[in-house]
């Protein structure tokens, strides 16, 4: 099975962000981008709009492919 995993929580560390300071930048509460790094939260497309803009990648950049059992 393959699975489509969310990069934000490395994209964040790679930005060198802190989830007070992608709540600011986004406009999301830190607790909903916590969720969206986790994956316990789906993501909209006006939130995926605003994570790529933040992190300047495509948004397709920011999920990756992930073999599973």
């Amino acid at each position: 099975m393959t699975n489509l995993r969310n990069r934000l929580r490395e994209l964040r560390d790679r930005s060198r962000l802190t989830l007070a300071e992608v709540s600011i930048l986004t406009g999301f509460d830190p607790t909903t981008i916590s969720k969206h790094e986790a994956g316990t939260r789906g993501l909209t497309e006006e939130a995926i709009n605003r994570y790529a803009a933040l992190y300047k990648v495509q948004t397709h950049e920011l999920f990756e492919l992930q073999e599973g059992e």
